[in-house]
């Protein structure tokens, strides 16, 4: 029987779910001392999350290692901690700290009301995010789109409502992520779990990352979702609520600016070893990256343009 296909080894119990190109690649790295440890740790795994958490970690390392970078894992901190990858190219070396997210699918597998698109049509240039109880009778939704759509017309960026029928059950929410460059309301669907509660669970992401630090060393941590919309979440986690502030600088008509809270992980001097975060959608039987970076200044010029080179773009070197 070949490597990683015996019935107690994760590559085999998982691998219906991954892109048969990326897991024929990494099937070839046990025979590489430097990405050995994270195969075994792969095929270790016959649990789905932790399984997943390492794979955000596998297609990290194989789009560095198809760049043409040399690669450690599992590196030891001087504090005891380890990070997930060194990197290595063109004479630069980089730290690597990748979190992901737990995807939550089983809350995702609800049928969308057409009833929600209404909202899609008030006139208002954000990006709005709305949930709802599972199992809502016609009436009972028909309802929260009412109350959602009196809401929106009032609402400011930032704010949140949750909707409650006459009897108190809850029937969902709604939240105004952002601002959003189109006339009318741009939808996301949130999750059952809340609208802060995504946002709070990437800081802590954040948090647990940037513990693992390689002192004097160029940290870089990477945030994997499985939602393109995610990505409002870890912008808002990063630098900041989404806020709308009132100016009286300015003429008549332009008083309300949209700006940052000071509640994301980069406000102001906080965590300042921390210079580039980057966010990716992990989508497992996909062999496609694309890391949206944030970069705190303009230094590290050269960082900037590996990075970029590297998982900024689905083109990967011959």
């Amino acid at each position: 029987m070949s490597v990683g296909r015996s019935s107690g080894d994760g590559l085999h119990v998982h691998r219906h779910e991954l892109d048969q190109a990326v897991v024929a690649r990494v099937e070839t790295w046990g025979k590489r001392p430097e990405l050995s440890e994270l195969y075994q740790r792969l095929r270790s795994q016959r649990q789905r999350r932790p399984f997943m958490d390492a794979w955000a970690e596998v297609v990290i390392a194989d789009r560095f290692d198809q760049m043409g970078c040399e690669l450690a894992v599992e590196v030891p901190t001087p504090t005891g901690r380890t990070c997930d990858l060194r990197v290595r190219r063109d004479g630069r070396e980089f730290h690597v700290h990748i979190k992901r997210l737990h995807d939550g699918r089983k809350s995702r597998r609800i049928r969308i009301s057409p009833r929600l698109r209404v909202l899609e049509g008030i006139e208002r240039p954000w990006l709005v995010r709305v949930r709802w109880t599972q199992g809502l009778a016609d009436a009972e939704m028909q309802e929260l789109v009412v109350r959602c759509s009196e809401f929106l017309l009032q609402a400011r960026v930032g704010d949140e409502l949750t909707v409650r029928s006459t009897t108190g059950r809850e029937l969902g929410g709604i939240r105004v992520v952002a601002p959003w460059d189109s006339r009318t309301v741009s939808l996301a669907f949130g999750l059952p779990e809340g609208f802060q509660e995504r946002g709070q669970k990437i800081r802590r992401l954040m948090e647990r990352a940037s513990g693992q630090f390689m002192p004097k060393s160029d940290n870089v941590i990477l945030i994997a979702t499985p939602y393109a919309d995610d990505l409002a979440d870890f912008d808002a986690a990063l630098l900041g609520s989404n806020v709308e502030r009132w100016d009286p600088s300015q003429p008549p008509g332009e008083r309300m600016k949209w700006a940052r809270a000071d509640d994301g992980f980069w406000h102001g001097t906080s965590r300042d070893s921390s210079r580039v975060m980057g966010w990716f959608r992990l989508r497992p039987s996909v062999d496609q990256l694309r890391c949206t970076f944030r970069f705190r200044d303009q230094s590290r010029p050269a960082l900037r343009s590996l990075l970029l080179a590297c998982l900024a773009s689905n083109t990967k070197s011959d």
